[in-house]
């Protein structure tokens, strides 16, 4: 009986059978009426679907064209998809946190993505509609597995639709209210957020897959994915490594530049088990099958490489940090400090009770920010006209102004007046900002080019600074501060809090940090002595020089020799050069132990307490409390100091 339902199944699908059997018994009304055949009546028919006009549709409007298939919620999801990625794309551009260049790339990216992915599918969709309506089966015929093909042939979103418009209502509420914990939320905890999220995504895929494989016990033919367990793997890999990497401060994601190649391992070793499996001897019609789950694994390592881009920004390549710090600086043309010079009256802006935030947003020029015996803010500013002069320039420097926002957050945004042939270039402006020595102001000051100088300065608890061509230079300074420069050098000594700065390209220096110092470039020397607390400092192709580490110590440079001098050793080192010559100047006294290792050059050592095996050099001074790990290629020098 089975055969024969296949069969007629099947010659049904190629020509559909008459909707009336000529032979057999006569119905009732057919008796009555002289045995004549009775023809029923035609069933209304369904306008028929054009894919020309649902793929119109879907790229004058994304989603119309599934409207108009009868898809209505796979068209909802794609217009609402777009829509979320455009709010979010807004909101991570508008709120004022360190620019993450990737992430924003990414979002914009998306929108063409999803964008086309709704015309394909919209023509996809409509072409399956139009070959399943053409294909006729009586109701005799009409089996599960023909309802079950027809749902794989299309298929819409069905619980998911609801939890897309719930947690997506929520985010486009959240984007364009901007409460202030949802930046405190991102800027904290998102990496624990995400790595949670990968972490169940990961199980949810090896869950169902695992479900799949109980089913084809009991008898059910479903195909097994190859390749599901591997995209498992990867996302929860991921996931636990970017949640380890925000529980304990590590960077620990630029392991999977060294352990990617275990995902096609993993995958062939999956690939070969499921041969093996297919190919055991089961009853006929029974048995696993399995095809490659290409859609599955793809989106798991999109999802794994778009992670490891956005959160590891500032490792994994320093190209990023050569975008400038908005998006539309690539198009400004910047005046030079030369040519027609204007000094701009004195702007006042008066301090209130409750002002505690000084913002500074400039386009072209420097700016210093110093204590001063006053009682309100004192803006000096100088206007340079170069390419002009005479009465044009004069007109350029009278139409450019500082715009001012008074209240508890007090910011200054200077507004040159473009000229030249090309109309976008920006007068240099520069600034002396003057404020109340008997106050103190939590600080973020921007530039896109120029330098910023602090002198004197005290904050309430946070500095953020950041210029996209000019040096960072600090002295005497009260506060966390945060910073970077694309193009610049950096200095800083005397100061009271912690210190986070980097740059693409320039010398660090660093002298008397009382806090937590922490310093990157990528082409530059570093330069750090007497810190109060850790040091982390890395360099891509520079020398690393650091005087008396007091307590832990990170220092890493890829092409650069690295000398560390400290009496004393209170914290774990953590030292590591690519290329370049390692020499260590260590205290005879104290409570550490070392293990390093070269690759290619000698181990020279005067300390008794150490043993040389080979390319290795292990030992302890004291009791070892602390660890003092050292990795190179090139020669390593342990003297004592």
């Amino acid at each position: 009986m089975k055969n024969d339902s296949r069969t007629a199944l099947s010659m049904n699908e190629r020509e559909p059978l008459p909707i009336t059997e000529r032979g057999g018994k006569r119905s009732g009304r057919e008796e009555e009426s002289g045995g004549a055949e009775v023809i029923p009546p035609r069933t209304k028919r369904q306008p028929a679907k054009r894919k020309f006009i649902a793929g119109l549709l879907s790229a004058v409007i994304p989603g119309a064209g599934h409207f108009y298939v009868g898809l209505v919620r796979k068209g909802i999801s794609l217009l609402f998809v777009i829509a979320l990625d455009i709010a979010a794309l807004l909101y991570f551009s508008s709120i004022g946190m360190q620019i993450n260049v990737p992430l924003l790339i990414l979002l914009a990216l998306f929108i063409p993505v999803v964008y086309f992915y709704n015309v394909y599918d919209a023509l996809q969709s409509a072409d399956r509609i139009v070959r399943l309506r053409k294909m006729a089966v009586p109701p005799e015929f009409y089996t599960q597995s023909v309802q079950a093909r027809r749902r794989r042939s299309i298929s819409e979103p069905d619980i998911s639709f609801g939890l897309l418009l719930l947690v997506g209502g929520i985010l486009l509420f959240l984007f364009r209210q901007r409460p202030p914990w949802l930046r405190y939320f991102i800027e904290h905890h998102a990496g624990a957020a995400i790595g949670i999220l990968l972490i169940a995504g990961g199980v949810l895929f090896a869950a169902r897959e695992m479900g799949i494989k109980f089913m084809s016990r009991q008898g059910d033919r479903r195909e097994r994915r190859v390749g599901r367990f591997t995209a498992s793997f990867l996302l929860a890999g991921v996931g636990i490594i970017l949640f380890r990497d925000w529980l304990k401060g590590t960077d620990d994601m630029l392991l999977l530049l060294k352990w990617w190649p275990a995902v096609p391992v993993i995958w062939g070793v999956e690939y070969l088990l499921g041969c093996m499996l297919a190919r055991r001897p089961r009853r006929a019609g029974t048995g696993p099958r399995f095809r490659l789950d290409l859609r599955g694994l793809l989106l798991a390592i999109v999802l794994g490489a778009s992670v490891f881009i956005v959160s590891e920004q500032e490792h994994y390549l320093h190209l990023w940090n050569k975008v400038s710090l908005n998006l539309t600086a690539a198009a400004v043309d910047y005046g030079e400090a030369k040519g027609s010079k204007f000094q701009k009256p004195v702007v006042t802006v008066p301090v209130e009770l409750q002002s505690a935030k000084l913002t500074v947003d400039a386009i072209n020029g420097d700016i210093v920010v110093h204590r001063s015996p006053i009682d309100d803010i004192e803006v000096n500013a100088t206007v340079w006209v170069d390419q002009l002069d005479g009465a044009r320039a004069e007109a350029v420097s009278d139409q450019s102004f500082i715009e001012v926002t008074e209240g508890a957050a007090i910011k200054l945004s200077t507004k040159g007046k473009a000229y030249g042939e090309s109309g976008k270039r920006q007068p240099r402006m520069d600034l002396d900002i003057a404020v109340p020595d008997s106050r103190r102001f939590n600080l973020d000051i921007t530039t896109m080019n120029g330098g910023i100088t602090l002198q004197n300065t005290e904050a309430i608890q946070d500095i953020h600074l950041e210029t996209g061509n000019g040096p960072i230079i600090l002295h005497k300074v009260f506060g966390n501060i945060v910073g970077k420069t694309h193009n610049g050098e950096v200095r800083v000594r005397e100061i009271q809090g912690d210190v986070d700065l980097s740059t693409s390209g320039g010398d660090m220096q660093a002298w008397d940090v009382a806090g937590r110092l922490k310093l990157s470039t990528a082409v530059g020397n570093i330069r750090a002595q007497r810190s109060g607390a850790d040091i982390d400092v890395s360099t891509k192709n520079g020398n690393v020089e650091v005087n008396e580490a007091r307590t832990a110590l990170n220092a890493q440079t890829l092409n650069g020799i690295i000398d560390i001098r400290s009496p004393y050793v209170q914290g774990d080192w953590d030292i590591y050069s690519a290329a370049g010559d390692i020499h260590l100047f260590l205290p005879t006294e104290g409570n550490y132990s070392i293990k390093g290792s070269s690759g290619y050059g000698d181990i020279v050592t005067d300390f008794t307490e150490l043993d040389i095996d080979k390319k290795t050099v292990s030992g302890k001074v004291g009791t070892g409390e602390f660890k003092v790990n050292v990795e190179g290629n090139s020669n390593l020098n342990v003297r004592k100091n």
